[in-house]
């Protein structure tokens, strides 16, 4: 979320994969955890500075393809565009200073996996096609 306002993004739409986070953001569960509640906190101070926030809360099990993009980003060896990363020294409950990075890469081999992996694009050569897919799996 503080990479989304350091970018000056108008509208988040955040993915989790755990229900009680994803919960207690949206107002279904209430948080007992003095940490949590800091964290709900922050949150909520930063989803304001949003026209639009959104949780979504993927089960685990369906996760697999944001599972592989964060390898592959965090790898060094995929190129997913401009990819903004933020280095906490510490929680971010206890940070309120933001060191963003922004790292440009060039075009790579992987970036109709990539594309393939985010929304279902796949070239339009049926043997391309299939190279992507079987190399996607």
């Amino acid at each position: 979320m503080n990479l989304a306002v350091q970018t000056s993004a108008q509208r988040l739409k955040a993915y989790c994969d755990s229900q009680l986070v994803a919960n207690q953001i949206q107002g279904v569960y209430e948080a007992h955890d003095e940490r949590m509640i800091k964290y709900l906190s922050k949150v909520r101070q930063l989803a304001s500075k949003f026209k639009n926030f959104e949780v979504v809360r993927i089960p685990r099990t369906k996760n697999a393809k944001v599972d592989v993009m964060s390898k592959l980003s965090a790898s060094g060896y995929a190129t997913l565009g401009s990819i903004c990363m933020e280095f906490l020294q510490k929680s971010s409950i206890e940070n309120e200073a933001v060191e963003v990075m922004q790292v440009m890469n060039k075009s790579c081999w992987m970036d109709g996996i990539i594309e393939y992996l985010r929304g279902g694009k796949l070239p339009e050569a049926k043997k391309e096609a299939r190279k992507v897919i079987q190399r996607a799996a």
